[in-house]
């Protein structure tokens, strides 16, 4: 509708700023805006390149299809008209079927050409033209082979076989020419897969074999055979630039790495040894090996691969070496090469877990804690095949044969002054075989062989000495063992100390056979005064060293030792959690990887191990020489106790923290040490401290103070009374035993009252009515002092030798009885039966005079055999024969006719292993294993110390009207201050039936030393009358008793 009301003509109205200000637009949205519409056109253009793309390469692909049909058109014209002796037509034949073959389609024209090449071949040489396109050929007849097509396999291999001959060459060109022209040729095809169409090939045609054998086993694998072989017999005569790399590289990822097929094994590699035509090129493959492929992904490092270089070895490796270079062989630089290459391979045989149908006795010659860390990898799935154990357990057999190149060197190691880089490989080599297997060290000949040169573990040793540390921030250098022993090492990059993991373990090992071996005497003396020994060789005229230090040298490896050890203790249980990840993260976390350059817990436990097992060895050497002193006359826990406080506190905690530490807990786990829920209802988890504590006292405990450790004991034992209710201090309260003996016949009544069917738990407290001769019982009530009575008296019987169960040695030592058999039929019952006893006496904290043989007592602490100087006691005739036999020269051994066989079981193993079974009922025999078997006596027996007067005075208890100001008690110690030692100890025998004081004093004397009056008043006169009357009454008591 119309207004008619005021101007009907409106005014049109224009907005210059344009249509985008009536939208109300912010920035954000513009930008977001801009970026979508140019991506829009991105994309677009980007669609618009690639059908441009799509569509020339159809257009290519179409244009080169009908190019290629019309040449095989003209192919096939020609070809039916072509004159064989026509050279230019054939070469016009051959640039046509390069052009347009096609696999599926030109198979048959290929093989017409190649027919019509072979029956030419003598002009195709001639026209040197033709040998690019005769080099391409031989790649299309390569790929005939690959694909295994219906097309015969004659001609293609005869194609190869006459156009790769020098033969076929040596009319038309000379000697040089002919080589250059087909390494030329043979560098193409083995770049383009020759050598794995010709396995491919092998694989497909052979049939089975049974065994290894050089002999071809048909005709085709006679070819095949003498095909890969030419490539490989071109390599010391051509000159063709990366030839020889190339060449050997291909042919060892195709035929040597990888698990390679049957006819590999059994046929191509014997026969690549043992024909004597053609060498194969053995310093080649090292010189290709050491330009380390392994980085760089053309080549595997694998078990086959060390195999095959093993297997290779020449058989006159070692001539063929000293006529290229007549160095000796541990500085020819060859063999270092060599060395290197066996070190990086070797690492094969540790990260696979090697087994044995039939395992030798030598297990037995590990510690507990040995026990305990191989228990735990028997759960673990074994991820190597059957198959590659055996070639493992072959490559190992190849490494110790005596005639190969790493032993021959072996044996000429003579001067002292070995390469850094022949210790280090070699040291490599040594500690992938210390991994591959538990017993490694008495199985394999390399191993113990180098443990018997001395020369090589003083080098090494040095050579681990003068490792060090350049910081990046100047100052002196840090020695690699010294940042090891203050547990430096979680960032391994940047200390370096993993590179002291194989040296150092090697060390330890070989360092541990070698002493063992020894016989104190050959320990080296300084020459002031002392013999210094020299030891024929056997093998060689030469006089030589039978110990790798001099005997002054001893301390100071022994000091370092010690510090590595607990460096080690602490890097297993750093103080605080690290923020790297690497080789110490792997070697203490959860982290189940294979062993490589990132991941060693097994090497690290390993070196922990030996470590271990070295400083221990060399404890009880140092006990019978004391090389570690220093200075005469000072005694040797000083020398081996840690400066510093190794257990926290007064061994109180420490005690606390071993008690409740599941045995398992070891450090340098493949995982973290896990508390069962007892042990998590027991209290909280152990802090690193005590970690570290039980570790130690469980691995080297001779670090840690003696009377440290004898607390550390009583407080172990302390506790389980508490917790079990085997110490009560009231009068029958609790739980008890409560037997009655006959005095005259104690321990058949006790063999029969305490035997395990009817007192299976003999930590009860044990209260004990003595029967007199008469058959009435004893008066009095046992309050303590006649149950030690009682127990000292049975261990006296039990011990006695004319009871039968134990004899004395030449030195009057006591041992079990090897004739017991002949006395009791049931002697095990018996053994187990007084190693109850001395348990109980050792729970009770009772010391009783019992001269035990050293090498029984090593029984009870350790699970290692004695070695030959328990003999020196045992047998004093046989030490002094083994000795002498020992310094004969090994060609004369067999003249003195001791080649039988003879059984004995002197040291009775039946009796000991009862003996200690009844022992460890009692007293946890993690607990008795911190000590030595030294220390196990005194803490059965005392020490021979003079009794502290004073020390007595203190801790004595009065009873009754006694007291310390007493006239009579004055008089006492008065008279007792007269007393020589003896008489000293007479009387405390009277008192406490032992003659020795407590290990830690007379506090620890229990019940404690008490005087109280009889309550006849015959003290008061005596004392009034004179100190000679009170003498002589403490004389006749003490004697009459």
């Amino acid at each position: 509708m119309f207004s008619f009301e005021g101007d009907f003509r409106r005014k049109p109205q224009q907005n210059l700023a344009g249509a985008s200000a009536q939208r109300k637009t912010d920035r954000e949205a513009l930008i977001l805006q801009s970026q979508q519409q140019r991506q829009k056109r991105e994309e677009h253009r980007k669609q618009l390149h690639s059908a441009i793309k799509i569509q020339a390469f159809v257009r290519s692909y179409l244009t080169r299809k009908h190019c290629k049909q019309i040449e095989r058109e003209e192919f096939d014209n020609i070809f039916t008209k072509c004159d064989a002796e026509n050279q230019s037509l054939i070469t016009l034949l051959l640039a046509k079927i390069l052009f347009f073959y096609d696999d599926k389609k030109d198979c048959a024209r290929l093989v017409s050409i190649s027919q019509v090449l072979l029956k030419q071949w003598k002009r195709v040489f001639q026209s040197c033209g033709s040998s690019i396109q005769i080099r391409r050929l031989l790649a299309l007849h390569l790929r005939l082979l690959k694909d295994d097509s219906k097309v015969p396999l004659a001609v293609p291999l005869r194609m190869i076989e006459v156009f790769t001959s020098t033969s076929s060459f040596e009319s038309s060109m000379t000697s040089n020419e002919v080589v250059n022209n087909i390494g030329t040729t043979f560098l193409y095809l083995v770049k383009r897969g020759y050598f794995k169409d010709l396995r491919l090939l092998l694989c497909q045609k052979t049939p089975p074999l049974y065994g290894p054998s050089p002999n071809p086993p048909t005709q085709l694998s006679a070819a095949l055979l003498d095909l890969i072989q030419r490539p490989l017999q071109l390599i010391s005569q051509i000159n063709v630039p990366e030839y020889s790399d190339t060449v050997v590289t291909e042919f060892t990822a195709a035929f040597l790495c990888n698990p390679y097929p049957e006819p590999v094994e059994m046929f191509v590699l014997p026969a690549l040894i043992n024909d004597p035509n053609k060498r194969f090129p053995f310093l080649s493959l090292l010189h290709s090996l050491y330009m380390d492929k392994f980085t760089s992904g053309r080549l595997v490092n694998d078990s086959w691969l060390l195999h095959s270089i093993l297997t290779l070895e020449p058989p006159d490796f070692v001539n063929s070496l000293l006529q290229i270079d007549n160095t000796r062989l541990p500085h020819n630089r060859i063999v270092l090469e060599y060395l290197k290459i066996i070190a990086k391979l070797t690492v094969n045989v540790c990260n696979k877990q090697i087994t044995y149908e039939y395992e030798d006795s030598l297990y037995s010659q590990e510690t507990a804690a040995d026990n305990d860390d191989d228990s735990d990898s028997d759960t673990e799935p074994n991820p190597t095949s059957i198959r590659e154990q055996m070639l493992l357990t072959k490559c190992i057999e190849l490494l110790n044969e005596p005639d190969r190149c790493i032993m021959t060197m072996c044996s000429q190691i003579t001067d002292s002054e070995l390469c850094d880089e022949f210790l280090d490989s070699m040291s490599k080599i040594c500690h992938n075989l210390l991994l591959s297997h538990r017993t490694a060290l008495h199985k394999y000949r390399l191993l113990y062989t180098l443990a018997f040169k001395p020369i090589f573990l003083r080098d090494l040793w040095q050579w681990l000495s003068n490792m060090s540390h350049e910081s990046s921030f100047g100052g002196s250098a840090t020695p690699l063992l010294s940042a090891l022993s203050r547990g430096m090492g979680s960032d391994t990059s940047v200390i370096g100390v993993h590179k002291l993991l194989a040296p150092l373990a090697v060390f330890c090992a070989l360092f541990s056979l070698l002493i063992g071996t020894l016989h104190d005497t050959e320990f080296f003396r300084d020459t002031e005064g002392d013999e210094k020994m020299i030891i024929t060789s056997s093998s060689t005229a030469c006089s030589g060293r039978a110990h790798a230090f001099d005997f002054s040298e001893l301390g100071g490896l022994c000091r370092t030792l010690k510090q590595v050890c607990l460096g080690l203790v602490e890097l297993a249980y750093p103080e605080y959690r690290p923020s790297v990840i690497g080789q110490y993260k792997d070697a203490v976390g959860n982290y189940q990887l294979e062993l490589s350059d990132k991941n060693q817990t097994p090497a690290w436990a390993h070196l922990f191990k030996v470590c271990t097992q070295l400083l221990r060895a060399l404890y009880a050497r140092d006990a019978r020489l004391g090389f570690c002193a220093s200075h005469p006359g000072s005694p040797l826990s000083a020398a081996w106790t840690a400066a510093g406080p190794i257990v926290p506190g007064d061994g109180a905690e420490a005690a606390l923290a071993a008690a409740r530490t599941p045995r398992s807990a070891r450090p340098y786990r493949a995982y973290v040490p896990r508390l069962s829920q007892a042990d998590h209802d027991e209290g909280p988890p152990l802090t690193i401290k005590e970690l570290r504590t039980v570790t130690i006292l469980r691995e080297i405990p001779f670090v840690v103070p003696f009377s440290t450790r004898v607390l550390i004991f009583q407080g172990l034992l302390i506790r389980e009374k508490h917790e079990h209710w085997y110490e009560m201090t009231n009068f029958n309260e609790g739980p008890s035993i409560i037997i009655s003996v006959r005095r005259t016949h104690l321990y058949e009544d006790a063999f029969g009252k305490l035997s395990p069917e009817n007192e299976p738990d003999l930590k009860l407290k044990l209260r004990v009515q003595l029967i007199n001769q008469a058959g009435a019982e004893e008066l009095g009530v046992d309050g303590g002092g006649l149950f030690r009575e009682f127990l000292s008296e049975l261990l006296k019987s039990a011990f006695d030798p004319n009871r039968g169960l134990f004899r004395l040695t030449k030195d009057n030592m006591l041992y079990p009885n090897p004739g017991v058999h002949l006395l009791y039929d049931d002697f095990p019952m018996h053994y187990y039966f007084v190693g109850r006893i001395a348990g109980k006496a050792l729970y009770e904290n009772l010391l009783v005079e019992l001269p035990l043989a050293e090498f029984f007592l090593a029984k009870m602490c350790s699970t290692r055999e004695p070695d030959v100087h328990a003999l020196a006691s045992l047998d004093p005739a046989l030490y002094r024969g083994l000795l002498m036999l020992k310094s004969h020269r090994r060609e004369d051994v067999p003249d003195l006719g001791l080649d039988f066989t003879i059984v004995s079981d002197e040291l009775g193993e039946q009796r000991c292993n009862a003996f200690k079974r009844g022992l460890t009922s009692v007293v946890n025999a993690e607990w008795i294993r911190m000590f030595s078997c030294r220390e196990l006596q005194l803490l059965i027996s005392g020490a021979e110390v003079p009794i502290d007067l004073d020390d007595l005075r203190r801790h004595t208890q009065y009873g009754g009207p006694f007291s310390e100001a007493h006239a009579t008690v004055k008089c006492f110690w008065r008279v007792v201050e007269t007393f020589t030692d003896e008489q000293r100890r007479q009387l405390l025998k009277f008192v406490t039936s032992c003659s020795r004081p407590p290990l830690l004093g007379f506090k620890d004397l229990q019940p404690p030393f008490c005087i109280q009056s009889a309550g006849d008043g015959r003290e008061a006169s005596i004392c009034n009358t004179s100190r000679r009357g009170l003498r002589t009454e403490l004389s006749k008591s003490i004697k009459r008793n």
